[in-house]
């Protein structure tokens, strides 16, 4: 056969060679492309069928946890649950789930969650996304551990904090905020890189979904040497009304700084000022 082939294309012309060789390429490429689409479509209908099996189990896991009182030791009782807690698939489509129902629950229940959340491990999975090269996984993280509210997890947020990354930024600071409030910015007074409008917005975005109860040392931003925290300071002084801090932003004018926020802090006196007499 071999031979065949070979005394066959050796009896060709240059133009049938060619047309010959492309015929056969373009019919390889083909079986390939051909062989391809259906091992990637049998390998996503066997990943559709885990994902429906996997939700099954994990509604039932949750339901246990919710109306049952059940926690984390009693089903580990289960040796095919322990068996499915060790596959990564499982434990990302199980996260995702404690997840968006944490987002939806308050009071006891909300709290068994974040119980079963940190017994599981499944916080342990969430600090390695934060250690992942990948921003977007690194995100991930941020979101997890913040709907849980892990106290634990504000240093890797500050420290994510400083990623010139301005989405991964956003999420690290709009995280640091979720956790501590408005206390959640105070070390931005040391921030060395400059926070630029869309973030600064942000920032102000999330501080209103907060209490805003404590507002303690907010000031400290306008002691910074970075210009662009000191603009954040006085934006949330001027957003918020934090009147209180009127003698602070006095204070910034005795001192010189470049003229954008000299303007800044005197239209947001002006405006102080303003409001008060619409008081009186």
């Amino acid at each position: 056969m071999l031979a065949f082939s070979l005394q066959f294309f050796s009896e060709l012309d240059p133009a049938d060679f060619i047309i010959v060789g492309a015929i056969s390429i373009f019919t390889i490429v083909s079986i390939i492309l051909f062989v391809a689409i259906v091992l990637s479509r049998l390998y996503h209908i066997r990943q559709a069928v885990h994902f429906e099996k996997n939700s099954e189990t994990i509604n039932n896991l949750l339901l246990e946890i919710l109306f049952n009182d059940k926690n984390y030791v009693d089903l580990m009782d289960d040796k095919k649950l322990l068996r499915l807690f060790s596959i990564p698939q499982f434990r990302a489509q199980l996260m995702e789930s404690v997840i968006n129902l944490h987002q939806n629950y308050e009071g006891e229940y909300a709290e068994s969650l974040r119980k079963f959340y940190v017994e599981s491990q499944l916080m342990a999975d969430s600090f390695v996304k934060l250690r992942n090269k990948n921003w977007e996984i690194k995100c991930k993280g941020i979101k997890e551990l913040t709907e849980m509210n892990i106290k634990r997890a504000y240093e890797h947020l500050v420290e994510l904090s400083k990623s010139n990354h301005p989405i991964l930024k956003i999420n690290a600071l709009n995280g640091c905020i979720k956790i501590n409030g408005p206390q959640g910015i105070i070390h931005l007074a040391k921030h060395k890189f400059t926070i630029d409008l869309w973030t600064q917005l942000n920032i102000i975005d999330a501080l209103k979904k907060t209490s805003l109860l404590d507002t303690q040392n907010i000031e400290l931003l306008l002691e910074s040497k970075n210009n662009s925290v000191i603009s954040l300071g006085l934006k949330i002084i001027h957003t918020f009304k934090l009147f209180e801090k009127q003698a602070f932003v006095e204070a910034l004018l005795q001192h010189k700084h470049a003229r954008h926020i000299q303007q800044e802090a005197e239209n947001l006196l002006v405006n102080f000022n303003s409001y008060g007499k619409e008081i009186n």
